[in-house]
C-alpha cells in the first residue's frame, strides 16, 4: 500500500493551506499519527480493492491520508496526493451556498417561485426555490439532464424544460430529481447576470486558492493529475482490473451542470466544504436555515444533515466520492475513488470513518 509519508504530509499541508486567508477554513499542519486507526481503515480499504484518495481530518489535524490504485492504468499513472476526482453530486452542496450567497445579498428568496425565472415549468408557479434545494419540488426529467450537443448554459436548460414533468404526487414531498439544481444554477446566472463558470471559480478556486478543481471540460488540468473512471461490466464484480474506463462524452460534462461536473483533489473539496459550513462563506444564520433536515431523507441544502454530521455522495462516470464533515467543519472524511463498483459502494466505508474518529 502507497501511503503518503507523514513527514512530506506535514510539509505539503502547511504550505497548502497557508495559501488562503479564510481563517476557518485553516487545517493545521500538525499530523497525528494513530497506528491503530490507520491499521483499522487499511484494513476497511483493502476489503473494497480500493482505488483513489482518502483523507481524514480530526480535531483540525491531518489523522490519515492515502492515495492508491491507478488514475490512469493505460499510462502508469498512480494516485497521489493532488490527484482530481469527479465529484458528481458532491457539487450539488456548493452550488446550494452559492444560491444562499444571493440570498443573503437580498437578490433572492427562498419563498421565490420558479415562475419568476422560468414560468414554463410546469408547476413552477408553485415551486419554491427552497423547495428545490430540498429536492421537494414534484419536478421529475425523465432520461438525462442536458441534450446530447455541447450548448450554452441557458440553451440547456431551455432544453431540459421540454421534457420536464411535474409531478402532484411528489410535490412537497423528497425525490431526488437533478434538474432541480441545473435550473438553480440557472437562476443564479439570471440574478447576477454572471454565469456559472465564473461565479463557482470566484467563490472557490480564486478565492480559496484551489490548484486541483477545474471543471470536467476544462483542459486545465494536467492529465496526470486528472483521474480517469473506471468500472466493470459486471456490475456486481469487485474485481479491480482497469480494463473498463468510463468514457464521458463532451456534451456530458456540460450538461451536468451545477450537479456535478467538477473534478478536485480531496484536500481541495475539503477545503471548500468547510469554507461552505464552517467558514465565513455565508453567516451563521444563513448555514442554520440552509443545512438543516428538510425532508424525511434529511436532505437540504446538497447535504444529508444529521447531528453534526453534513454528508453527501456522489455517483457516476466510474466515479464515487463521499464526504462526512462536522457542523464545525474540524472532523471530516472525504473519499474520493476513480473505480465505482456496485459490490464495493464506498459509502458504509466512509461513514464507518467518520464514526471512528467522532469516538
Amino acid at each position: 500500500m502507497k501511503k503518503t509519508i507523514l513527514a512530506l504530509l506535514t510539509i505539503l499541508f502547511g504550505s497548502f493551506f497557508s495559501t488562503t486567508n479564510v481563517k476557518a477554513d485553516t487545517v493545521k499542519a500538525d499530523v497525528v499519527n494513530t497506528d491503530s486507526f490507520e491499521k483499522q481503515v487499511d484494513h476497511l480499504l483493502d476489503q473494497k480493492n480500493f482505488s483513489g484518495t482518502v483523507l481524514v481530518v480530526r480535531d483540525g489535524h491531518v489523522l490519515y491520508s492515502t492515495s492508491q490504485g491507478y488514475s490512469d492504468r493505460q499510462e502508469k499513472h498512480k494516485n497521489h496526493f493532488n490527484t482530481s476526482y469527479e465529484v458528481d453530486s458532491i457539487q450539488k452542496s456548493m452550488t446550494a451556498a452559492l444560491l444562499m450567497k444571493q440570498i443573503e445579498l437580498g437578490k433572492l428568496s427562498l419563498d421565490d417561485k420558479l415562475s419568476k425565472f422560468y414560468p414554463s415549468v410546469p408547476g413552477s408557479s408553485k415551486i419554491t426555490i427552497r423547495q428545490m434545494l430540498d429536492m421537494k419540488s414534484g419536478l421529475i426529467l425523465p432520461g438525462d439532464v442536458g441534450p446530447q450537443k455541447v450548448l450554452s448554459d441557458q440553451a440547456i436548460i431551455s432544453s431540459d424544460i421540454k421534457r420536464i414533468k411535474f409531478s402532484h404526487a411528489l410535490y412537497n414531498n423528497w425525490y431526488y430529481s437533478p434538474i432541480n439544481f441545473n435550473l438553480l444554477s440557472g437562476i443564479l446566472e439570471k440574478v447576477t447576470g454572471q454565469s456559472y463558470r465564473h461565479l463557482f471559480y470566484e467563490s472557490y478556486i480564486k478565492k480559496l486558492d484551489l490548484k486541483h478543481t477545474e471543471f470536467a471540460y476544462s483542459h486545465r488540468l494536467k492529465s496526470a493529475n486528472k483521474a480517469t473512471g473506471y468500472t466493470n461490466l459486471d456490475p456486481i464484480s469487485g474485481a479491480s482490473s482497469y480494463s473498463h474506463p468510463f468514457n464521458i462524452t463532451r456534451f456530458e460534462t456540460f450538461d451536468e451542470l451545477g450537479t456535478g461536473q467538477m473534478f478536485m483533489s480531496a484536500h481541495d473539496l475539503y477545503k471548500v466544504e468547510n469554507y461552505i459550513l464552517a467558514g465565513d462563506m455565508l453567516t451563521k444564520a444563513s448555514r442554520a436555515e440552509l443545512f438543516v433536515p428538510a425532508s424525511v431523507s434529511d436532505y437540504g441544502g446538497g447535504f444529508y444533515n444529521k447531528y453534526n454530521d453534513h454528508y453527501s455522495d456522489g455517483w457516476g462516470y466510474g466515479f464515487q466520492g463521499v464526504v462526512h464533515l462536522s457542523s464545525d467543519g474540524q472532523n471530516a472524511v472525504i473519499v474520493l475513488s476513480n473505480y465505482s463498483r456496485i459490490s464495493d459502494d464506498l459509502k458504509p466505508v466512509a461513514k464507518e470513518i467518520f464514526n471512528m474518529v467522532n469516538d
